[in-house]
């Protein structure tokens, strides 16, 4: 989006602690260079030591903020997430008085604003907010507390970029996208490796992906029996549509995660063309309302209850491969149309 408003003549300065966040989680793939009117500030690594000890992200990410805005004529503050940006952006505005928009997730609203975690102080950043971006599915959380609010789809791919292109390969590749923490189980990877454990096909099986639970379920992993398998680091967002060119089948399997939450790589996927095999708890309506699917096969439910009947849908999309292809889906709902959505909310403003 960053990229998009910058594209369209609008100088767009990001602030982001990216650069400082647990390695775990860390993308260390190189970025691309930026549009000249999108400014990238990464707040300062060298922290002193302090007892007790915390990342003290909210100020580090203040204070960069602050000489941004000192520096250059910001009109308006963006903020996405709850904590720790929606949080900045509050103060933000208070010490300068530009106004501020608020965009949240899912995982902060289900761990935090809806367990009454930090109440107080996140209906006063709600309240104060100069705009409230959300999505149908949310909109009732803000109601009571904020009357700007404004429903926009939470993510539109920029089809420029991701569109149905292939990367040449000749083994069915099928992909898991995302993190690895502590808590993999709840990204249902137990049950990846349970389904492809002792499969006599030839595929390729890619886990892209980081975490703090990564060296205990690499250590997983290794006791099944699976065959041409590997882990990757996580990519630049830029790089994305890369990765998807080389993949046949996306797993996005929902069933196991307490937290049922919106997923850009679903939508990425759809967009670049690629199939996608998922269970019978996702609402697949938040993602197909906005494009046309050139043919429903593309987004397969399966059983992975019963392990022995995934398998042979496995199976059986092993065999039917004759070497990589794509949907040529319609969009409903562009990226134009979404920047367009975004920009409107920022003019009334």
């Amino acid at each position: 989006m960053a990229q998009g408003l910058a594209e369209r003549g609008i100088e767009t300065h990001v602030v982001t602690n990216g650069n400082c966040v647990e390695s775990e989680y860390r993308i260390e793939d190189t970025s691309p260079k930026p549009h000249p009117n999108l400014h990238i500030h990464f707040i300062d690594p060298d922290l002193p030591w302090h007892i007790p000890y915390s990342d003290l992200y909210v100020p580090r990410l203040l204070d960069k903020a602050l000489q941004v805005t000192r520096e250059n004529q910001v009109a308006l503050i963006d903020t996405g997430y709850l904590i720790p940006y929606g949080i900045v952006g509050y103060l933000l505005s208070e010490m300068t008085g530009i106004p501020y928009v608020l965009r949240h997730g899912g995982s902060d609203l289900e761990k935090f604003f809806r367990q009454g975690v930090f109440s107080d102080l996140l209906k006063k950043v709600i309240q104060s907010a100069a705009a409230i971006i959300t999505d149908r599915h949310n909109k009732e959380v803000f109601q009571s507390l904020n009357s700007r609010l404004y429903i926009v789809p939470r993510y539109i791919p920029d089809e420029r970029y991701f569109r149905p292109s292939i990367s040449p390969h000749d083994t069915p590749t099928f992909a898991y996208i995302g993190k690895i923490n502590y808590h993999w189980r709840h990204k249902s990877l137990h049950r990846i490796a349970e389904i492809f454990d002792g499969l006599k096909r030839d595929y390729r099986l890619i886990f892209v992906g980081q975490g703090k639970g990564f060296e205990d379920f690499s250590e997983f992993v290794s006791g099944y029996g699976l065959r041409g398998f590997e882990f990757r680091q996580f990519v630049h967002p830029a790089n994305m549509p890369g990765l998807l060119n080389e993949i046949d089948f996306l797993i996005c399997f929902t069933k196991d995660n307490p937290i049922k939450d919106f997923m850009n790589i679903f939508s990425e996927a759809l967009w670049s063309g690629v199939r996608v095999l998922t269970d019978d708890t996702m609402d697949l309506d938040t993602y197909t309302e906005h494009i046309e699917l050139a043919d429903q096969a593309q987004i397969v439910n399966l059983p992975i209850d019963d392990v022995g009947a995934t398998q042979s849908k496995i199976i059986d999309m092993i065999r039917d491969w004759d070497g990589p292809s794509r949907y040529n889906n319609k969009l409903k709902y562009d990226f134009n149309r979404y920047l367009d959505a975004n920009l409107e909310i920022y003019h009334r403003i």
